[in-house]
């Protein structure tokens, strides 16, 4: 034997909503291992345990160590924005991790947008108020549990939580801070007066680390439990569109990522920051992107995948089904409707519209189906709306950026729908990719994970493939997107009535 020491075995984890994802790969994107966990939630579904939620993490990160027979040398962590828990000084929970989607703080989101103005806030932070800003959710913790905030000593992320757990210390990425709304974008620092708000300062923030910068590195006996090896760094990576848009390529100014899940996130890349002012009014935040460098718009809608959910529950009866046969049937059902478009225009708004044109007030809306028509044009329509949809919102993050994106790269587990695919493709005026890697969040965490022992953060990239689609429906569904759907969904809603979900919009 040579002896030639081995390449480093990056690790990359995501703490996401409704999964925690790990993988191990090598410095060049070769995936080793992966595995999952569920994320646990309480019954009201907009809170986690936190001793529970880390544990969720670190069984998924061993046991990818030991499908692979070896343990990381660097371990990345990236996750759900705006998630997160107060810590007291010994770095125990004070309560249960605060989900993004919890509704209570939509109140103090509002006296914020009424005493503060959104859109001076929104060119300060990035982010425009709604319950979900951990700003807000601060306002309501001084408010509900003010020994909480009285005995607080940090703040910590869904991300930052299980960093912690590794390492003991807690820390952040500028792309969590600047999902707060006490982040200030444009100079990378704390807004004490937003803060001070809630009654807290500067010193009770996480710090904030450099991509690719090591918070802190793993334990003796944390790793002996996982069975990795001690004093390996740990980066926090970062937010998790941003984390997997990296990881599918999506790296310079005019690329854009359409993140597919169960909401959706489009995120458009410049060289500049965008008109603030602009920006709010289409509902859209802004902030850095992974890297530091490029600027990036995000623009959110919360029912994408939700819609397939939500026609898999209701129409089909498929609620206790499996994901797999849901996916099975779905696909089947689409699949009947054949090529080009149904003619059905579906404004695809389970919980409202957050950009562009915000309208919270909007709803799901079926328009055009005919007699002869049955579940599996619906189904495929649904697939169309919520693909129109994706185009606009990446159409007018080009307007703000100065120019339509050159390329859109899809990713997340939606894009196994190879109908959903060629649609987005059809609807578009610009290339689209497709990364087929199902957990490109993973492996853009562990590239910033390497970044942490001096390896190029971008030498991992998922692989891409063009979609395309045949020139007669590509024509037939931009058409009916100029003529039917924009007319449609820009026109006054009738029989509107408020969102029945506080936190409709969650992705932006």
């Amino acid at each position: 034997m040579s002896g030639r020491r081995r390449d480093p075995v990056l690790a990359g984890v995501d703490v996401g909503t409704t999964h925690c994802k790990a993988a191990l790969c090598t410095p060049d994107g070769t995936v080793l291992a992966q595995a999952q966990r569920r994320t646990p939630v309480d019954a009201s579904g907009h809170a986690h345990d936190v001793a529970q939620l880390c544990r969720a993490a670190l069984e998924a990160l061993a046991a990818c160590t030991a499908q692979a027979g070896c343990g990381p040398d660097a371990v990345g962590i990236t996750g759900m924005a705006e998630t997160g828990a107060p810590l007291d000084a010994d770095g125990d929970p004070l309560l249960p991790a605060l989900s993004w989607s919890d509704p209570r703080p939509a109140a103090h989101a509002e006296r914020l947008r009424r005493e503060h103005g959104a859109a001076e806030l929104h060119e300060a932070t990035g982010v425009l108020p709604s319950a979900k800003v951990p700003l807000a959710k601060w306002l309501w913790l001084s408010e509900e549990h003010p020994e909480a905030v009285r005995r607080m000593r940090t703040w910590a992320g869904a991300a930052d939580l299980v960093a912690h757990a590794l390492t003991g210390v807690v820390g952040t990425d500028a792309t969590f801070a600047q999902r707060t709304m006490a982040w200030d974008v444009h100079t990378g620092a704390w807004h004490a007066d937003l803060l001070a708000l809630a009654g807290l300062g500067v010193d009770r923030m996480p710090a904030v680390h450099p991509p690719g910068t090591a918070i802190g590195h793993i334990g003796a006996a944390t790793a002996a439990a996982l069975g990795v090896a001690p004093g390996a760094p740990v980066v926090v990576a970062g937010h998790d569109h941003l984390v997997g848009a990296w990881a599918a390529g999506v790296r310079e100014a005019g690329e854009s990522a359409d993140s597919m899940g169960t909401a959706e996130a489009v995120v458009t890349l410049a060289d500049a920051a965008p008109d603030a002012r602009a920006t709010g009014r289409q509902g859209m935040s802004y902030g850095r992107h992974v890297d530091g460098a490029r600027w990036c718009t995000v623009a959110g809608m919360s029912s994408s995948g939700a819609l397939v959910e939500w026609f898999c529950d209701r129409l089909l009866g498929l609620a206790h089904a499996s994901p797999e046969e849901r996916y099975r049937r779905f696909a089947a059902l689409v699949e009947q409707a054949g090529d080009g478009p149904t003619g059905v225009c579906v404004e695809p708004y389970l919980y409202g519209r957050s950009a562009p044109a915000p309208d919270p007030a909007r709803r799901l809306a079926v328009h055009g189906l005919e007699a002869r028509q049955g579940l599996a044009e619906l189904a495929k329509a649904l697939l169309e709306g919520a693909s129109y949809q994706a185009r606009w919102m990446a159409e007018v993050q080009g307007e703000l950026a100065g120019g339509s994106p050159h390329t859109v790269t899809l990713l997340g587990g939606s894009v196994r729908q190879r109908t959903w695919a060629m649609i987005k493709a059809a609807v578009s005026p610009w290339r689209t990719l497709r990364c087929d890697a199902p957990d490109a969040a993973c492996l853009g965490a562990a590239a910033w994970a390497g970044a942490a022992l001096g390896l190029d953060p971008a030498a991992p990239v998922a692989a891409r493939r063009p979609v395309g689609a045949p020139p007669a429906a590509a024509d037939a569904y931009q058409r009916a997107y100029r003529t039917v759907f924009l007319p449609t969904v820009t026109a006054p809603a009738t029989g509107s009535r408020p969102p029945a979900d506080p936190a409709s919009g969650a992705t932006s």
